[in-house]
């Protein structure tokens, strides 16, 4: 028998994913209640004096770096098993999830399914992303940990962009493009209630919990996650195909 192809290969697959689909994603309601209790945890230690500020930016990256899968199985409406009564969790949780890691949930769902319908072409969001070397992908980590806060003043104040590196400019020019308006749309507000945060956070006296129990681990976060789900399974970036590219490493899907 040789491999299913077309509308048989697509009956195939539903039959076969049937039994997992309409169920409560009760692992990932864990997974958001542990990490989100975890990070809440070492900023208390840290705070009180229990553990020093290194160990308590590390573990707070660490626990930020985890909420990201939530916010992605609410993509996908895992967490609701795709009930409507129950998007509002979903959502929930990706705001949630999304809020810490500096993303705005509705923005990252929109490039995320773009991700999914454009996997590895020139409209694909994560390309653009994820190419070059990991030290590459560094800097561009270390120049969004600078410019994200300033994004509500370049917005307001325009002039303010000619600050901005020429090559920099280009780039997010490119990234805005990929993305598009609606993301550009859903993550403005998003990013103006980060700055917010920050600056009335540091105004009044909690900057340590602000910028370096939040703000800066969750960058160090994304920097992990821009490497184990953007660059490492796009990389070499050569394939579109739906089981070949993004490589997933820890499994492999059985074809028939």
């Amino acid at each position: 028998m040789g491999p299913r192809v077309g509308p048989d290969r697509l009956l195939y697959e539903r039959r076969v994913i049937a039994p997992y689909t309409g169920a409560i994603g009760w692992r990932s309601l864990f997974n958001i209640a542990w990490c989100v209790s975890g990070w809440v945890l070492v900023v208390s230690l840290e705070l009180t004096g229990k553990i020093p500020l290194w160990l308590g930016m590390f573990l707070a990256a660490v626990f930020l770096q985890a909420c990201y899968m939530p916010m992605h199985e609410s993509v996908h409406k895992t967490l609701s098993g795709g009930r409507r009564s129950l998007v509002w969790v979903d959502r929930a949780v990706g705001a949630l999830a999304g809020w810490l890691l500096c993303e705005s949930f509705k923005a990252h769902r929109i490039t995320h399914l773009k991700h999914h319908t454009h996997t590895n072409d020139e409209a694909d969001p994560d390309v653009l992303n994820s190419k070059g070397s990991p030290r590459q992908i560094l800097g561009r980590v270390v120049a969004g940990t600078v410019l994200y806060p300033l994004g509500p003043l370049l917005a307001v104040v325009p002039p303010l962009r000619r600050l901005v590196p020429n090559g920099l400019a280009t780039r997010m020019g490119q990234m805005a493009e990929l993305r598009g308006p609606e993301a550009g749309a859903a993550a403005r507000p998003v990013a103006l209630g980060h700055f917010s945060v920050l600056l009335v956070g540091k105004i009044l006296g909690y900057g340590e919990l602000v910028w370096l129990l939040w703000y800066i681990p969750a960058w160090a976060a994304r920097f992990w996650l821009s490497l184990v789900f953007g660059w490492l399974p796009h990389h070499p970036h050569a394939e579109t195909g739906r089981y070949r590219e993004p490589g997933c490493l820890p499994f492999s899907v059985r074809r028939s």
